[in-house]
């Protein structure tokens, strides 16, 4: 994205994010040129079209910036409800119903990322390390609400980055399996993965 790249620049680009987002997650990575992606969004949102190309002029930026804003209103809004008043244990299962609901919400993003900072890392090694450093944040921050309970006796962990890395893969998956129409609400997936966080992998008692 050749605009600002700021949280504030990114919220008010929302609906043009959303609709690519959700364009990419149709199309995939062989999907439209950029060309095709910008009159589409256009026509979705009503947004100016030759705004949208300076802003965009290739389809890594216009994916660059969907990954961006997704990584910040994640990582942002996780840090703004935590309570480091609260004991761990509920902490914790507060991040969790949270990355779940937000992981939902965001999986074409998410997804995207997944093809996309290998890329970055090649060819916009900055770009690459703004993304990272947010993930990084992430996952310091969940490290940190670990350790606090590993010292207080409520988490059975002995390297809490490792458990924190553990953490984040078993959240992570349920991009891959998850379905809405079978059955399980979005709360009820919160309830399930604050168990197995909890008691399964920080060994938390029941």
């Amino acid at each position: 994205m050749t605009a600002h790249t700021s949280p504030r620049a990114l919220r008010a680009a929302a609906p043009v994010l959303d609709c690519a987002a959700r364009l990419f997650a149709r199309h995939g990575s062989r999907g439209p040129g950029v060309s095709e992606l910008i009159r589409r969004i256009a026509l979705e949102t009503g947004a100016d079209t030759a705004s949208l190309r300076r802003a965009f002029p290739t389809r890594t930026d216009l994916a660059y910036a969907v990954v961006l804003r997704s990584a910040h209103e994640r990582v942002d809004g996780q840090l703004a409800a935590d309570r480091p008043d609260l004991p761990a244990v509920e902490r914790m299962a507060s991040l969790v119903r949270r990355h779940v609901e937000t992981g939902w919400r965001h999986r074409a993003a998410s997804a995207l990322a997944h093809e996309l900072l290998p890329v970055l890392r090649a060819v916009h090694p900055a770009r690459h390390r703004e993304v990272g450093s947010l993930l990084r944040l992430y996952r310091e921050h969940m490290r940190g609400i670990i350790e606090d309970g590993a010292a207080a006796g409520a988490f059975a962990v002995r390297d809490p980055g490792r458990a924190a890395d553990e953490v984040l893969e078993t959240l992570d998956s349920l991009l891959y399996w998850y379905d809405p129409d079978a059955g399980l609400s979005l709360d009820g997936l919160g309830a399930v993965y604050v168990d197995l966080v909890v008691h399964h992998h920080l060994g938390s008692p029941r």
